[in-house]
């Protein structure tokens, strides 16, 4: 396959291609898919608009109404931030996602570079860093993303348009030379979840996935039900049928961790755990009223952990096993590189359709060794298990329903 490479230089404002063979970690499936005319492997061009100790790029996306999309980003490098970029090598890179009233976050890039990544941060609605739209970006209306709208052109819809976005960016941070090919990642939060969700499912250059709050099974979760419910009937199910990362995950083979709150008012739990159930190799971490919001998402310290386990050097996140439930006692095994310092069992007696409002409690187990265990107490309606690390570290175990 044809395709172009771009050189980066630093601080210059242009737009370089040259013709070669993109050769491929993984590959980009959409076949069958809306996307499946899209030549995702073509290095999009870009250029450097600001360099100071990280880079403001434009790149060039897919086609929309007549041209190429322009796509705003941050780009920061370990060197970058340094002011030495000599030792950017075999750098492991991250895309990041932002959510609903998002865009490319500064110091969202930075904390990564922090960490040793070669971090790309896009904006998907067609704006700058100043939160104003850019010559050639997608269009909103009054500044609403039309997340739902599907009465659009095909190619005109948002989420046609950001799935698009966010694989082209992953192409073009591959390109940089300073990344590592074989150690990619990715991580969006709340709307960004969602299209992480789906990317991830169709890019297998990505090794791990980590959708924060965004999930599938959109038609039956808090507000973004009340959203389809609002469509006309046809356009609810068309928008199912094509964007609902039910319809994706499947095809998602890596390591993947779905975060979320107990409360969250957008995705709800079920429809959290029915997504992970159809990703082969799938992750779960719910924390007790966690607020939904970038910063509170992003600050989760186990994205980094499950991440570098994958891509770095860091020891693993704790992992259960063997989790059984019999007798009202919940019971398992744990491999971890470091000790555990607890277990519990959170719990809510709560129903009904609005599960936001729930009101969860906690109880304590035991740990023997390598095995824990907790008892259900009664009325519990809706529990899981947390096992917390001298780390600090949460994962979670199933979620039970009675």
């Amino acid at each position: 396959m044809k395709t172009h490479y771009i050189f980066k230089i630093v601080g210059l404002s242009f737009f370089l291609s040259l013709t070669g063979i993109l050769s491929g970690f993984g590959q980009v499936n959409v076949e069958n898919t809306l996307w499946d005319d899209e030549d995702f492997l073509l290095t999009p061009e870009y250029e450097v608009v600001k360099s100071d100790s990280i880079e403001s790029i434009i790149f060039k996306s897919l086609s929309y109404k007549g041209h190429r999309k322009s796509v705003f980003a941050y780009y920061a490098t370990p060197g970058m931030l340094d002011g030495n970029i000599s030792g950017d090598k075999k750098l492991p890179g991250i895309i990041l996602v932002h959510g609903g009233g998002g865009m490319a976050f500064r110091d969202w890039v930075v904390q990564w570079a922090k960490r040793g990544y070669a971090a790309l941060a896009l904006d998907t609605r067609g704006n700058g860093a100043d939160k104003k739209h850019i010559a050639g970006g997608f269009e909103e209306k009054g500044g609403e993303t039309p997340y739902f709208d599907v009465t659009l052109p095909l190619k005109e819809q948002w989420l046609y348009q950001a799935v698009g976005d966010v694989i082209k960016a992953h192409t073009l941070l591959l390109s940089f030379p300073e990344v590592d090919k074989k150690r990619t990642a990715i991580t969006g939060i709340s709307w960004g979840g969602v299209l992480t969700c789906i990317v991830s499912s169709l890019d297998a250059r990505f090794k791990v996935a980590v959708p924060v709050y965004g999930c599938g099974f959109l038609g039956e979760s808090g507000r973004m039900k009340q959203q389809l419910d609002a469509l006309a009937e046809k356009d609810r199910d068309t928008w199912l049928a094509q964007y609902d990362p039910s319809v994706y995950l499947s095809r998602m083979k890596r390591p993947i961790l779905f975060l979320n709150g107990t409360n969250d008012v957008h995705f709800y739990l079920s429809s959290m755990t029915r997504s992970a159930a159809l990703a082969k190799k799938s992750r779960l971490l719910i924390k007790r009223g966690l607020r939904h919001s970038h910063k509170y998402g992003w600050s989760n310290e186990e994205i980094s952990a499950f991440v570098n386990q994958y891509l770095g050097k860091e020891e693993a996140l704790p992992c259960i096993r063997k989790e059984s439930i019999g007798n009202g006692v919940v019971k398992g095994q744990v491999s971890s590189p470091v000790s555990i310092e607890k277990v519990t069992l959170y719990y809510t007696t709560s129903e009904g359709a609005v599960a936001d409002t729930y009101h969860w409690r906690s109880v304590s187990g035991d740990l023997y060794g390598r095995n824990w265990e907790v008892t259900v107490p009664d009325g519990a309606k809706i529990w899981f298990v947390n096992l917390t690390d001298t780390r600090g570290y949460q994962i979670s175990g199933k979620v039970y329903r009675r």
